[in-house]
């Protein structure tokens, strides 16, 4: 079985002023919320059980979403006591996920225009604990980089550099057994995949597909514009 699980805690401090008064995953992107287009996606890759991590101002977000049958899906939410990090979170998944069912994890402010549905049949295909959906960007130093040997003597001076990097999006997929190695203790999702890579297996699913982390205002303001010349 497929299960859904959104990280909508953070306080959203990058997107002030707008998150003095909402939090990030309902920020307006175009017609509806941010998470809304999530939970829709969601929805057309086949998930019908969705998990929420709540913090700040999260009982907006509850008062929204509410139980998700608007989005045909049913959708429960966990509170962190403390905080948790963002593998631990998923430490209070509030469904009995069997050790051979997949969670598709992400971020409450992600955009993307990836085929969740397609990814997690790829995903269920493989035998790997867990997944990561990564992009490549090419990455530019504005200054120039100065090569020197051990002795200090110049060697070469690389005139603002460029390269490529792959990056993860925050979209993770994770076997239902791979959340029995969590505990209650505080975890983020690179260190808990580079445990599971110790003695597991985790894979790197690059993908060409838009992606874009909403955490700041000028990113907000691209989705935007995309939304608005029906790009998305």
């Amino acid at each position: 079985m497929r299960y859904g699980f959104i990280l909508a805690g953070g306080t959203g401090t990058r997107l002030r002023p707008y998150t003095f008064v909402l939090p990030k995953p309902l920020i307006p992107l175009g017609g509806e919320s941010i998470i809304e287009r999530v939970l829709r996606s969601f929805r057309d890759a086949g998930l019908e059980k969705v998990a929420i991590s709540l913090g700040y101002l999260g009982h907006l977000v509850e008062a929204v979403i509410a139980d998700g049958t608007s989005y045909g899906m049913e959708v429960r939410y966990t509170r962190e006591p403390t905080p948790l990090g963002t593998a631990g979170a998923l430490s209070l998944m509030p469904f009995d996920v069997a050790d051979d069912d997949v969670v598709l994890v992400i971020n409450g402010d992600t955009l993307t225009s990836l085929d969740l549905g397609e990814l997690l049949t790829w995903f269920e295909g493989t035998d790997a604990d867990a997944a990561m959906v990564c992009v490549q960007r090419e990455v530019t130093i504005d200054y120039g980089v100065v090569i020197a040997d051990e002795d200090g003597s110049l060697v070469e001076i690389r005139e603002k550099p460029s390269q490529q990097n792959l990056l993860s999006t925050g979209i993770n997929v994770l076997r239902g057994r791979a959340l029995r190695r969590l505990t209650t203790e505080r975890v983020d999702m690179p260190d808990f995949l580079m445990r599971l890579a110790v003695d597991g297996r985790v894979v790197c699913r690059t993908v060409t597909d838009l992606w874009m982390d909403l955490g700041r205002v000028e990113d907000l303001a691209a989705a935007n514009d995309l939304v608005e010349r029906g790009l998305l």
